[in-house]
């Protein structure tokens, strides 16, 4: 498979025919928990079109990571997102470019899911986690070791 150049942030490349879920926050969060959940289920559930990329560091999310990951995007969409400093921050990355678009936190993740998966059974576990509000005690704690489905190895 081929892959774009590399990608910084140490992202590897994303995979021709493939689409990177990322999503980055704290690693105790509810919020985070529930983005990281719908976004597992979406790699389990179509497997051979989309992958996952998390970063999750209590104390390095914000600034440092938030501020990096906002400057890869087009101009457009750092200004629509310079105030967002909230965990989670998710977003979309393509073969077909190099900047990643953003989806914003975990309320604006669930909205891009029912804009991109249709009501029908084989969805039904992805749209449910977006219908209920996360819980602080179910949600929070989460293996925030995961580094994702993504290949470490540049392609």
């Amino acid at each position: 498979m081929g892959c774009t150049a590399s990608v910084p942030l140490g992202r590897p490349g994303v995979p021709t025919g493939m689409i990177r879920l990322c999503v980055s926050g704290f690693g105790i969060s509810h919020h985070t928990g529930r983005a990281k959940k719908i976004v597992d289920t979406i790699v389990q559930t179509y497997p051979d079109e989309y992958e996952s990329w998390y970063y999750f560091d209590t104390f390095g999310f914000r600034p440092q990571f938030l501020t990096s990951i906002k400057s890869e995007l087009t101009l457009e969409q750092q200004n629509e997102f310079k105030d967002h400093n909230t965990s989670p921050f998710c977003w979309v990355e393509t073969p077909n470019s190099r900047q990643p678009f953003a989806i914003g936190g975990r309320d604006k993740l669930c909205e891009w899911v029912f804009k991109h998966f249709a009501d029908n059974e084989k969805n039904a576990k992805i749209l449910k986690l977006c219908r209920e509000m996360p819980s602080r005690r179910k949600d929070a704690f989460f293996n925030s070791n995961q580094p994702g489905t993504a290949s470490i190895f540049p392609h």
